[in-house]
């Protein structure tokens, strides 16, 4: 893991790339549950999960631990974020996006799953027999036998599968290369290209599900532990423009969540993220569309933590949970520009903590990890490259105070939602 690179992306706002595990502070319990659903899902379950948190919560961020944790158990992975482009009553723009963003800890393609896959199946058929024939002829038998179930979902799918490994074979890469972006649901591929390789049609809102459904099937059949989907800024539903756009959204969702229940799905974790009014509003959120609502809807309204529920609430960072990140970071930052920070900041971190604390509380806002983590290193780089102005300890906490009001400005301003 570089640190310079994890404290440039948590200064600027965003998610870092890579090793953002290291850093969840404060989310055990969370950490715990999603181990036990990814392992639940390697297994032949379907799961859809919503979480709950408020702007500069964390959900980006923990959306991004549950990739990490994906990839350590083999899961091919789709990271998508819900806006203008990917409107979630558009299925087949859905499952495009999907399809486009697919990765997995050793490459981050479809084609690159597909090319691994029939790579092993021809060394497979090396070591059984020296003949090419034959060995044309195990590889040809493997593809249908690791197809079987795809079939059962969508048998074009499974055709244009069959045929990329023949073209390729054939040196045909032209078409090859359309057969992948119909794959991937692009719908401007040429009917005499899609003749060549055995399919009708596209990808459209009648069988996007059917090819998601179908690409699941084919991760595990080829060797991974499942397929996870993680959905960002879920509450965009919202700005659909009409009542009408935004039930079809919320009925997909109610599609996904209910073919997890019944078994149609396999193999796959659906993990959607979203603001309280996304799960609240009662003109544009989850409670206009009744079918979805009951379904997720607590039954036992209290404030005790149940993580399994079908939406969980990711809370805000308490005290001891700035602390540690605090103490995380400036150990990540001495690493990076090689000085000690601890000799600074150390005799003043409880003083930082409850100085946001206090901030948080007076704009009646909450303790929100982002604003914090923000304010925290801006601190630590100037400091760092002004360490001569920095003697005493109420000079780093003015400049704290001051980079936090500013934070806090933006932040209410911008309400984005890297995080």
């Amino acid at each position: 893991m570089n640190y310079e690179d994890v404290i440039m992306a948590l200064k600027n706002g965003n998610v870092p790339a890579e090793g953002v595990k290291d850093i969840c502070m404060g989310r055990d319990d969370e950490i715990a549950e999603f181990e036990r659903l990814l392992e639940k899902v390697s297994e032949d379950k379907a799961i859809t999960k919503f979480i709950n948190g408020e702007y500069g919560a964390g959900k980006s961020f923990f959306l991004k631990v549950i990739q990490e944790m994906a990839y350590e158990k083999n899961f091919a992975v789709s990271f998508i974020t819900l806006g203008e482009e990917v409107p979630f009553n558009k299925m087949d723009v859905v499952y495009k996006n999907i399809a486009k963003t697919l990765k997995c800890k050793t490459g981050t393609s479809l084609e690159h799953i597909i090319k691994r896959w029939i790579t092993r199946l021809k060394m497979e058929a090396f070591e059984e027999t020296s003949d090419p024939m034959e060995q044309n002829q195990i590889i040809k038998d493997s593809i249908n036998r690791d197809l079987k179930e795809v079939r059962e979902y969508s048998n074009s799918f499974a055709t244009a599968i069959e045929s990329y490994n023949k073209l390729m074979n054939e040196e045909d890469y032209k078409t090859a290369n359309y057969c992948l972006a119909w794959l991937r649901g692009d719908s401007n591929i040429p009917f005499t290209e899609k003749k060549k390789f055995g399919v009708k049609g596209d990808v459209d809102k009648h069988n996007a599900f059917d090819f998601l459904e179908a690409l699941s099937v084919f991760v595990k059949s080829v060797g991974y532990s499942g397929l996870v989907v993680l959905i960002d800024e879920g509450e965009y539903i919202m700005n659909l423009h009409t009542a009408k756009l935004r039930d079809t959204a919320y009925d997909n969702l109610r599609i996904i969540y209910d073919n997890c229940n019944l078994g149609k799905f396999k193999n796959t974790l659906f993990v959607f993220a979203g603001t309280p009014e996304l799960y609240e509003d009662p003109k544009k959120g989850i409670p206009v569309y009744e079918a979805l609502d009951d379904r997720l809807r607590d039954v036992l309204n209290t404030d005790y933590v149940d993580v399994r529920k079908p939406i969980f609430e990711l809370k805000g960072f308490d005290r001891k949970n700035l602390i540690e990140i605090a103490g995380k970071i400036m150990i990540m930052h001495s690493e990076a520009y090689n000085w000690n920070a601890s000799d600074r900041i150390n005799p003043i971190i409880s003083d930082l903590v409850d100085m946001h604390i206090n901030n948080a509380s007076l704009i009646g806002g909450k303790v929100t990890p982002r604003v914090f983590v923000r304010s925290f290193i801006s601190v630590l780089d100037t400091v760092q490259q002004n360490q001569s102005s920095f003697k005493e300890s109420e000079d780093i906490l003015k400049l704290f105070e001051n980079k936090e009001k500013e934070l806090e400005e933006d932040f209410l301003d911008d309400l984005d939602d890297d995080w």
